[in-house]
């Protein structure tokens, strides 16, 4: 487990200050503030994870490792299963946001490991065809270094 020890706790305001600066931000705070991960898994299925993507990446970073974890869980599940966008987005998030917000996916990276390391070992499992998504274990080895794993 890393040892960020707020990751269990639903972000409050204080997380969430600044969100009002983007308009996707404002939309994801009426949709998740105040709730659980398990609470906000429906909000990843459906085709919308695209959407919970480009919202966590300009999210204000208490926020953001809270409800990424969400998103960990969800590519997970069983609902994951297939979702080629939902896997491509997952990774593709973790590697813009490291890049934008450095240390923003660093200082969690044990807590998603797992998902990550799921992800890139079963492209297939997803349905991810590598010429339309690239290669997913070229993409977490990507996050792997910018996080500082080797």
């Amino acid at each position: 487990m890393s040892k960020w020890r707020g990751r269990t706790r639903v972000p409050g305001k204080d997380e969430w200050v600044g969100y009002e600066a983007d308009l996707d931000v404002r939309y994801a705070h009426r949709l998740l503030f105040g709730k659980t991960i398990e609470e906000v898994q429906q909000h990843f299925a459906g085709g919308r994870s695209i959407e919970r993507a480009d919202e966590l990446l300009f999210m204000p970073r208490g926020a953001f490792r809270y409800y990424v974890q969400a998103f960990a869980r969800f590519v997970l599940s069983d609902d994951g299963r297939g979702d080629s966008d939902a896997a491509s987005s997952f990774l593709n998030l973790l590697g813009n946001r490291e890049e934008r917000d450095p240390g923003s996916v660093a200082e969690i990276y044990e807590d998603l490991e797992e998902a990550v390391a799921f992800v890139g070992a079963h492209q297939e499992y997803f349905e991810a065809e590598p010429a339309i998504y690239g290669s997913f274990s070229e993409k977490v080895e990507r996050i792997r270094a910018m996080c500082g794993r080797p």
